[in-house]
């Protein structure tokens, strides 16, 4: 009778080493995959906790485990975001999922579900520049996260730009070239009217180098009562 004991110590070398072993014993198999997650791929009908350890140790194991159970999936998934690449038709869960985990999982999922673009862009906004075309809450999620997302953004009409303008004014560093100043005082006093103006927007724009005008004034007659107090409270915090 084989001593498991001597199985062991050759895998825990190597793991790969079980391709030689005949018939691997339960614990000979665990410990292949601890010291080498890709060893799954020598071991023929490995048991579900075999199979949990590999992707667990090595996410990329996923690729060689045949008809993986939805469990050993999301493992795979939950532990490098990038092992949706080796799914088959993955659900809304498993996608999520790996984006959660890396926003730039994204990239391996073909035509992905306005929730998954948001889940990746919250995640981290430049995971907009792997989204073909982003849905429209994708965008602005990622433009409230960074005001260089505009950059990945293309095709937008004037009103979708009235809604970045009022969620994002740092974006327009990016675009003031190509921006025609009426419509972007437009926006301004628009928002400025509002009681809900943030402290933010507020320092923002007050902030923001590349529009030379007097700010305080502009606020001042266009702000309202909210607007024209958060200003005040911007200048003495300086």
């Amino acid at each position: 009778m084989r001593n498991e004991s001597e199985d062991i110590e050759k895998v825990r070398k190597n793991g790969n080493e079980i391709r030689h072993i005949m018939d691997p014993g339960l614990e000979t198999m665990r410990e292949a995959v601890r010291k080498t997650p890709g060893s799954i791929r020598h071991i023929k009908d490995a048991p579900e906790e075999v199979r949990l350890l590999a992707v667990r140790a090595g996410w990329n194991s996923l690729k060689h485990i045949k008809d993986p159970s939805y469990e050993v999936m999301m493992a795979a998934v939950e532990n490098k975001g990038w092992a949706i690449q080796y799914i088959r038709r993955p659900d809304l869960a498993l996608k999520l999922a790996a984006v959660r985990r890396d926003y730039d999982a994204i990239q391996y999922i073909a035509d992905p579900e306005c929730e998954v673009q948001v889940a990746a862009v919250r995640n981290y906004w430049s995971a907009l520049k792997y989204i073909k075309e982003p849905c429209l809450e994708a965008r602005k999620e990622a433009l409230k996260a960074s005001e260089q997302a505009i950059t990945y953004i293309r095709g937008y009409d004037d009103e979708e730009l009235r809604e970045y303008l009022r969620l994002n004014i740092r974006i327009a560093k990016y675009l003031y070239d190509s921006l025609d100043m009426d419509f972007l005082l437009e926006v301004l006093t628009g928002v400025f009217s509002r009681d809900d103006v943030t402290e933010r927007y507020v320092r923002d724009f007050m902030e923001l180098q590349v529009l030379d005008m007097n700010k305080v004034d502009f606020i001042n007659e266009h702000g309202s009562k909210a607007a024209k107090m958060k200003l005040i409270d911007y200048v003495l915090s300086r």
